[in-house]
């Protein structure tokens, strides 16, 4: 899977399971401090990232900046 069908897979389990859907949302805006997500939604993201990518994400090593917006998550887990 290629950057732009990982980045709108994010977008769309985000979209999908925001309490209040957002009216906007692209890689830049803040998932956590819009509220767009729970800190509990993470968990299940976390095996969603895990999932696309293919391998565990190291929970020990997480920080809450890799889940600012879907820009910070691609550098976080997918780049490189």
């Amino acid at each position: 899977m290629n950057e732009t069908e990982i980045r709108k897979q994010l977008r769309g389990w985000i979209y999908d399971r925001a309490k209040d859907k957002p009216e906007r949302l692209d890689d830049a805006t803040p998932i956590l401090a819009d509220g767009i997500l729970s800190s509990l939604d993470v968990v299940e993201f976390v095996l969603f990232i895990e999932n696309l990518r293919g391998a565990e994400v190291d929970v020990d090593a997480l920080a809450p900046e890799s889940f600012r917006d879907v820009d910070a998550i691609w550098k976080s887990f997918f780049a490189g």
